[in-house]
């Protein structure tokens, strides 16, 4: 549960950091590029963590 929360908590400090820079400078496309490759980064790491459990 806590390998979890880490990656949860590192995903959303990442988003955190970048999304309001992107659109700040209204780079509507690389948000919307970032937010799908960090959302398939998320599940990916998710599903490593519950494969090891296994």
């Amino acid at each position: 549960m806590l390998k979890f929360l880490m990656m949860i908590l590192i995903f959303a400090v990442i988003f955190a950091w970048e999304i309001p820079q992107l659109v700040r400078k209204g780079e509507m496309k690389e948000l919307v590029v970032f937010s799908f490759l960090a959302l398939i980064g998320l599940a990916l790491s998710i599903l490593m963590v519950v494969r090891s459990f296994i």
